[in-house]
């Protein structure tokens, strides 16, 4: 049950169903009371009065305590001054209690109104009575407050998680975004570089950045696409620098194990074969090469990648700092948090070897 104030009982702080509980909590403590005092005497007529007397303080007393002297000093760890205050409230406690005795054995027996025997009463009987009810209903109301908490705890839990998941989607959607126009662009350039050439095989070209751009703008708007189909774009790809290279470069691209209906995030492992040849073919690279292998089971995805790079250039990780690498990176992070990625950047050969778990679910995919 949540914290209230004393002054708010009962039309504030408590709710109307547990206004019924706690009036279900108070109609059984008053038989209580009655039943435990009676049995003193066996004079139940008379017990009646005295527990209408001293319910009124058993009620003051389980308020104060639950809704102020707790919430306010022990659940802020100021020990001293609710050990403090709760002896000063016992003190009281006890005080009234005995007012409210001296009362009925004075008053109500002048006026002959019931019978009661003072003899039969004991000042800590009457104490243990009050104070059982009292704990008991501080008791249910801290082991209520504790399941609330705990649910409520629960509840910001999952709408943090929710948050987290939907703040991931937005940035898988952005770094997707960010891919594609960058995969235009390379691609672009190696298309303008050929027709400066005046190459014939231009025209071969366009037809294979057609297949891809057809890829790319209608096939891979959706979190995952057929394996198959992510290994025959990247296959597209490499003829494209095949064509665009001719005999400079020595190609090796072999594909190992059965796609079958496994599924792959989109366009994963093309940063990677950019990245590749942007820097593995250069003017002053003597006998340039890419080698390219890709195994496929039914756990893991095996890419590993070799390629030539100039042993006088100067090592700043500039592989690793393109806006491709990069976004690749966050992208298996968030999709594939379980995959092993490995960089070597060496002095004449760049390699990469990435494994991804087939057989997780990417994260993506759980969020849409």
């Amino acid at each position: 049950m949540g914290i209230i104030k004393l002054h708010q009982w009962p039309t504030k702080g408590i709710p109307m169903l547990k206004t019924g509980q706690h009036l279900f909590f108070w109609i059984i403590s008053y038989l209580f009371f009655v039943l435990f005092f009676g049995r003193a005497n066996r004079d139940y007529q008379s017990t009646v009065a005295f527990s209408a007397m001293l319910f009124p303080l058993a009620i003051a007393t389980s308020y104060f305590l639950n809704y102020y002297l707790i919430p306010k000093f022990l659940y802020r760890a100021a020990y001293f001054r609710f050990i403090l205050l709760l002896v000063y409230t016992l003190i009281f406690t006890l005080w009234f209690e005995v007012l409210i005795s001296l009362f009925v054995f004075t008053i109500v027996s002048d006026f002959k109104l019931y019978k009661i025997d003072p003899s039969t009463f004991d000042i800590v009987f009457l104490l243990v009575g009050l104070y059982f009810v009292i704990l008991a209903f501080i008791a249910i109301e801290q082991v209520k407050r504790a399941f609330e908490m705990k649910k409520e705890n629960t509840r910001l839990m999952n709408q943090q998680l929710e948050t987290e998941l939907k703040l991931r989607e937005s940035e898988l959607k952005l770094l997707r975004a960010q891919i594609h126009p960058h995969f235009l662009f390379n691609t672009l350039n190696n298309l303008y570089g050929l027709t400066l050439e005046k190459s014939d095989l231009a025209p071969e070209l366009v037809l294979k950045l057609s297949d891809l751009m057809d890829y790319m703008l209608y096939k891979c708007n959706k979190p995952l696409v057929q394996l198959s189909s992510e290994v025959e774009h990247l296959k597209n790809y490499i003829e494209i620098e095949r064509i665009r290279y001719a005999q400079k470069i020595k190609i090796d691209f072999q594909v190992k194990g059965e796609a079958g209906n496994t599924e792959i995030a989109p366009m994963l492992l093309l940063a990677f074969f950019e990245n590749a040849f942007k820097h593995g073919v250069s003017k002053s690279i003597v006998n340039p090469f890419v080698t390219i292998q890709l195994n496929i089971d039914e756990a893991v995805l095996h890419l590993n990648m070799v390629n030539s790079c100039n042993p006088a250039s100067e090592k700043d990780d500039d592989y690793s700092r393109g806006i491709g690498l990069k976004n690749v990176r966050k992208r298996l992070e968030l999709l594939y948090p379980n995959h092993n990625l490995q960089i070597e950047n060496k002095a004449d050969t760049f390699e990469v070897d990435l494994r991804i778990p087939l057989n997780v679910l990417p994260t993506e995919n759980k969020v849409t």
